[in-house]
């Protein structure tokens, strides 16, 4: 049995980073500027043992709008627009490569967004046939993209792991029909499970589903019947996040009622069951 203690949670019951990165937000200022970034870039090349490289890419671009969504990200269906993007990728990588020693090693790359798998299959193999020949990305690399089921093909898969990426994550949040409706994320249960057996035909390695708790009108009964679900799914990693409401942050929140998402003693609750049932 998992047990929280919740006068402690109550007196920590602060705002603060959720430590999904690193260095956190709060470590990011104005005052960093860009010739300090490349700097630091350049100081990376000296000395007896190169620290290899983790390589992040950042595709913005989605179809529509997710209202619990806290990402970077650009609601848009202009075809042109996307490729633009790709171009401007294409020439901060050649940027970066000239900073860095040719033999410098990558040992992770990641695409995330928005949504990577917005981009067409043409476009996924021609920015990562791009990537894989500006940088020395080693055989035993963890590739990983995030990918969202609604409007994906097969095509975008494959043209994933045929340049090299053997990891994927994919956002589920919840199957419940009346929160999907609520936060604009209509994900039925058998486009998940369809998405998570071509990732597993096509030989990729780890797929993630992730999870979002305290969103509007969940309960500890009904993400509890989610996270069965989850399990039978039977994912290599599961990812649980607590949602953070923050309209003054991100105006689209707006459009989520505060008196609609659980209380936090039902958040707690709802935390506590679903790391008993994992």
């Amino acid at each position: 049995m998992f047990e929280i203690d919740l006068a402690k949670f109550k007196k920590y019951d602060k705002p603060g980073p959720r430590y999904t990165s690193y260095p956190t937000a709060p470590q990011f200022n104005e005052n960093f500027k860009a010739e300090q970034f490349l700097d630091e870039i350049i100081k990376t090349n000296y000395g007896e043992n190169l620290p290899d490289l983790s390589l992040y890419v950042h595709l913005p671009y989605c179809d529509t709008l997710c209202y619990f969504c806290g990402c970077n990200m650009i609601i848009t269906r202009n075809r042109g627009r996307v490729g633009d993007y790709v171009g401007y990728i294409k020439k901060e990588m050649d940027l970066m490569r000239s900073y860095l020693l040719t033999d410098r090693k990558v040992t992770q790359l990641h695409w995330g967004g928005g949504t990577p798998t917005h981009l067409n299959p043409d476009e996924i193999a021609d920015l990562a046939s791009f990537t894989n020949i500006s940088f020395n990305i080693k055989e035993e690399s963890e590739n990983s993209c995030e990918i969202d089921p609604r409007g994906l093909t097969k095509e975008h898969l494959s043209a994933l792991r045929s340049n090299g990426f053997n990891r994927i994550s994919m956002g589920v949040q919840d199957f419940n029909e009346k929160v999907q409706k609520y936060v604009n994320r209509i994900q039925p249960e058998d486009m998940t499970r369809q998405t998570v057996q071509w990732v597993r035909e096509l030989g990729f390695k780890s797929i993630n589903l992730d999870l979002i708790y305290g969103l509007p009108f969940q309960s500890v009964y009904s993400f509890a019947e989610t996270v069965e679900k989850i399990i039978d799914i039977s994912p290599d990693r599961i990812a649980v996040f607590n949602y953070a409401h923050v309209p003054w942050m991100k105006k689209h929140m707006a459009l989520i009622h505060k008196e609609d998402l659980p209380a936090p003693e039902v958040k707690l609750d709802i935390l506590k069951t679903t790391i008993e049932q994992l």
